[in-house]
C-alpha cells in the first residue's frame, strides 16, 4: 500500500493535469467556434476534442480512485461528468 505522502502527491499531480485539461478544452471548442463561425471545416477539431475529452475523462477517474485511496471511502455514486470543470452533472445509481 502506497504511504499518504506518496498518494497526496500522485493526487496533487492528476489534480494539475484536469486543470490543465480544462484550459485545453476550452481552447479547443473556442478554436472550433472560430473555424464554425468561418464557415471551415471543423470535422478533424472535432475529433482532437473528442481525444481530449476522453483523456480529461481518464484524468477525473484516477483522481477520483486516488481520493477514495485517501479516504478509505466507497465508491462515488455514478453519474455524468461535466468535462468542463471535472464535477458530476447529475446522480443516477451506485456503482
Amino acid at each position: 500500500m502506497e504511504d499518504m505522502t506518496e498518494l497526496q502527491a500522485k493526487l496533487h499531480r492528476v489534480q494539475a493535469e484536469i486543470e490543465e485539461g480544462i484550459g485545453r478544452l476550452t481552447k479547443q471548442r473556442a478554436f472550433i467556434a472560430n473555424r464554425l463561425a468561418e464557415g471551415e471545416d471543423v470535422s478533424q477539431f472535432v475529433d482532437v476534442l473528442a481525444s481530449l475529452e476522453d483523456t480529461q475523462l481518464l484524468h477525473v477517474q484516477q483522481r477520483d480512485r486516488l481520493r477514495r485511496n485517501r479516504d478509505g471511502s466507497r465508491p462515488p455514486i455514478r453519474g455524468a461528468i461535466d468535462l468542463a470543470t471535472a464535477r458530476p452533472t447529475r446522480t443516477l445509481a451506485r456503482t
